[in-house]
C-alpha cells in the first residue's frame, strides 16, 4: 500500500487533464478506491499490476485514443496498439446517451447499446471472474473497470439532450424518450458551448473545470482527500447483485444529468445536414455553486464503489 496521499500529489501535480473527469478526476477516483481495498482484493490487483496503483492506470482507456492515431503515452505500447487493432470501436465504450426524461437505465431500452459503458463494466467483471471475452486479458479488464466506473458516475456520460431543430434559432430540448428517439443529440453536452474558447463547452466543464473547483487546484491527491472527507464509505453502498450495480449507478447519473441541464438557457443551434454542430447556451449565474456538490458526490461515489466492486467480485486470478 502506498504512503500518504499528499506525497502522491507531488508525482502527479503536473499531469495533463483530458477526457472524462479529466486525468485529475480519474486519478482521484483511483486513489479513493486504493484506500478502501481489502487485503484480498489488493492482492489480486497487485498480481495483475505489480502494485496497487489504481490511480496510475485510471486513464489508460482514454490514452488509447492517442495510441490509435500514433501519439501520446501509449503510442509505442504494443499491448495498447494490439488492443486498439482488435477493438477499434473502444471509444464507444465510455458512455451511453439516454434522454434526460428516461428516469432509469434499462438494458432493453432503444437507447442502450451492447457496447455501452454499463455493458463494458459487466464485460470487465466477467473477464476478471474468468469468463473472459477473447482478446481482453485480465490486466486490461482491470484498466477498463477502473476507468469505466469513473465514466459511469460522470452524469454527461450517461444522459444528454435531444432536440427538435425545426427552428434552429430556438432549439427545443426534448426529454420524453418517445419524442427524443431518432432526433439529433448534443453528444453528452459536448456540443453545448457557453463561451468563445474552444473548450468552453459543458462536457469539458464537467470533465476538468468542476473537479479542479472541488479540489481548489489540479492535484489528484488533494481532490481524493476532499472526496473522502465529504462522504463516508458507508454512504456509497449499493444493494443487490453486484453484477447489476452498474445499472443502478447509471440511473443515478441520469438524475444527476437532469441537474446539470437545469436552468440552462438555449440559444441558436448551428446545424449542418440535420446534425448539430454547436448550440450556444447560457449557464445560470449560480451554476458552480449548485454543481460542485453534485460533481463532488459523484466522484466520491465512484471511488468507493470501485473499491466495493473490486472487494466483492469473485476473482479468477
Amino acid at each position: 500500500m502506498k504512503g500518504p496521499l499528499f506525497a502522491f500529489a507531488l508525482a502527479l501535480a503536473s499531469a495533463p487533464l483530458a477526457f472524462s473527469w479529466g486525468a485529475q478526476g480519474h486519478a482521484a477516483i483511483g486513489l479513493v478506491a486504493e484506500q478502501n481495498l481489502t487485503a484480498d482484493s489488493r492482492r489480486h490487483v497487485e498480481s495483475l499490476l505489480g502494485n496497487d496503483d489504481l490511480a496510475a492506470i485510471a486513464s489508460w482507456m482514454d490514452d488509447l485514443r492517442g495510441a490509435a492515431k500514433g501519439f501520446g503515452k501509449l503510442a509505442a505500447n504494443p499491448e495498447a496498439r494490439e488492443f486498439v487493432k482488435r477493438f477499434p470501436q473502444n471509444t464507444e465504450w465510455h458512455y451511453v446517451d439516454f434522454p434526460l426524461g428516461a428516469g432509469t437505465y434499462r438494458e432493453d431500452s432503444p437507447f442502450a447499446r451492447p457496447d455501452d459503458v454499463v455493458h463494458e463494466i459487466k464485460v470487465a467483471i466477467d473477464v476478471l471472474e474468468g469468463h473472459g471475452t477473447p482478446g481482453i486479458p485480465p490486466r486490461i479488464a482491470l484498466y477498463m473497470l477502473v476507468h469505466f466506473v469513473g465514466d459511469l458516475h460522470q452524469p454527461l456520460h450517461v444522459a444528454c439532450g435531444y432536440y427538435d431543430l425545426s427552428s434552429p434559432e430556438h432549439p427545443k430540448l426534448l426529454t420524453d424518450p418517445a419524442q427524443a428517439r431518432g432526433q439529433p443529440d448534443d453528444q453528452g453536452a459536448n456540443l453545448l458551448h457557453f463561451g468563445p474558447e474552444r473548450y468552453d463547452e459543458l462536457h469539458a466543464y464537467w470533465d476538468s473545470a468542476l473537479p479542479r473547483k472541488v479540489a481548489h487546484g489540479g492535484e489528484p491527491a488533494k481532490l481524493a482527500k476532499v472526496l473522502m472527507d465529504a462522504l463516508p464509505a458507508a454512504g456509497a453502498a449499493t444493494p443487490g447483485d453486484y453484477h447489476h450495480w452498474a445499472e443502478d449507478w447509471a440511473t443515478e447519473s441520469i438524475a444527476a444529468a437532469n441537474q446539470a441541464y437545469d436552468g440552462i438557457v438555449f440559444g441558436s443551434a448551428d446545424v449542418e445536414d440535420g446534425r448539430i454542430r454547436q448550440i450556444t447556451i447560457t449557464l445560470p449565474a449560480n451554476y458552480d455553486e449548485r454543481m460542485e456538490p453534485v460533481a463532488e458526490r459523484r466522484m466520491a461515489l465512484a471511488g468507493y464503489r470501485l473499491a466495493a466492486l473490486l472487494n466483492t467480485i469473485h476473482w479468477a486470478n
